[in-house]
């Protein structure tokens, strides 16, 4: 299994906000690494296989094959008799008949649920490899926005310090501005563990060894999407979750179609043997005898025609699990569209979002440019400058947290439909 292993850096990089100097890894890459690394997929492999293995319909069609033998010696010390046995026998047996058409039509169902599962854990992980990097990149962006609150409150207590000694400043300024750096140093060391943390989960995730970088948020695309009927009916039936139930409804139609061609039709078998006896007698003459035996079996099932019997049971059984199965069905269609409809609104709610907390955010950079103007000309206090520090900062935050939900709310739509996320983009860019 091969690892992805990056250069590590100094534990100081932990400790702060430097991305330069140390490789980038894209979603693509980490996505790529989920897939050979990842623990899940492995195992998904591997049942995978099995799953396949043991629906082959070609064991169907191999006959039973055995080779018997055996070896006797007999004598006796009295009267001097010895004589000696051997023989062998060939066998082939084969099932014959109706039993295959039910085998062949469960063997066919087993192979498309195992492929579906597939790709089901497929996507999923991918999913969550996607969730994870746009956390890390969401975290990221939230480190340097603490960083540069910091810095600037750091340049705030130089100046608060420079105004204290010439005595234009309060002591209760110079506390105040002291305090505010040591808040912004612990609100950055937050987003710092923050940040360790989400990479420790992506690691898990994809494999990716040491420390890393990530990329930005990609150009936030607003989309015109139609409704969730229309992209219900161009996506729905192609989606994992409407394949995966109509899988089911397959498989249990073949369990039930197995039923009925073993509990109601009759089955034939045949049978093949051939045995060599020989043996050697001292006092008689050595030879050995041969037969071929050929038999045809007819079964005529009787049981599952009465009523309350346990394979009349079992095939009414067969019949109510079609039944269920087609009712899951209609239910996951009307789930899916719903899951559709709510995701619509939610992208929607993300993208009003983004857009006031855009206004915002500028907004808040303004007002603060102006509240620093003022501090420095001795017009406003440092409490009414940290407000605006403080009202900057939780602006940009709220932006960088609009961004990542409406990013992660797209690609939420584009998994869900089962396709992907450049051609969601694609089809449905806002002109």
């Amino acid at each position: 299994m091969r690892k992805i292993l990056l250069v590590p850096i100094l534990l100081l990089a932990l400790l702060m906000p430097v991305f330069a100097d140390i490789p980038t890894i894209t979603l693509s890459e980490a996505i790529e690494s989920a897939m050979e690394n990842n623990t899940d997929m492995e195992k998904a492999r591997l049942e995978l296989q099995s799953s396949l293995r043991s629906a082959s319909n070609i064991s169907q069609y191999i006959p039973d094959l055995s080779l018997t033998g055996s070896a006797t010696f007999i004598g006796s010390i009295k009267n001097q008799s010895w004589s000696n046995s051997g023989s062998f026998s060939a066998g082939i047996s084969m099932g014959l008949g109706t039993s295959l058409i039910g085998s062949t039509a469960v063997n066919n169902a087993t192979r498309m649920l195992a492929n579906l599962n597939y790709a089901i854990e497929t996507s999923s992980l991918e999913q969550s490899v996607t969730k994870s990097y746009w956390t890390l990149v969401s975290s990221k962006k939230s480190i340097e926005s603490a960083q540069s609150d910091l810095e600037a409150s750091e340049r705030t207590l130089e100046s608060t310090k420079a105004s204290y000694e010439a005595g234009m400043a309060s002591s209760l300024d110079l506390a105040n501005a002291e305090l505010t750096v040591l808040r912004y140093q612990y609100a950055l060391k937050l987003q710092e563990d923050a940040y360790i943390i989400s990479q420790e989960a992506f690691r898990t995730l994809t494999g990716i060894e040491g420390d890393f970088d990530v990329t930005d948020f990609p150009e936030i695309v607003y989309l015109s999407l139609p409704t969730a009927e229309e992209l219900y009916k161009e996506y729905g039936e192609s989606t994992n979750s409407i394949k995966m139930l109509n899988a089911s409804v397959s498989s249990k139609e073949a369990a039930l179609t197995l039923q009925q061609v073993s509990n109601l039709y009759p089955s034939v078998s045949l049978a093949l043997d051939y045995n060599v006896i020989g043996t050697t007698d001292f006092e008689k003459a050595n030879g050995f005898e041969d037969d071929f035996t050929a038999r045809v079996t007819v079964s005529v099932p009787i049981s599952s025609y009465i009523p309350g019997s346990s394979a009349n049971n079992n095939l009414k059984n067969a019949k109510d699990s079609v039944a269920i199965s087609k009712i899951e069905l209609n239910a996951g269609r009307k789930e899916l569209l719903s899951s559709i409809r709510s995701l619509l609104t939610t992208i929607e709610q993300n993208r009003s979002n983004i857009e006031i907390c855009s206004k915002l955010s500028d907004t808040a950079e303004k007002t603060y440019e102006l509240a620093l103007e003022s501090y420095n000309a001795g017009l406003i206090s440092s409490s009414e400058l940290q407000s605006k520090m403080d009202s900057l900062s939780s602006a940009q935050l709220d932006l960088i947290s609009a961004k990542s939900e409406y990013i992660q709310n797209v690609y939420s739509l584009a998994f869900m439909l089962n396709i992907d996320y450049e051609s969601l983009v694609t089809l449905y860019a806002e002109k």
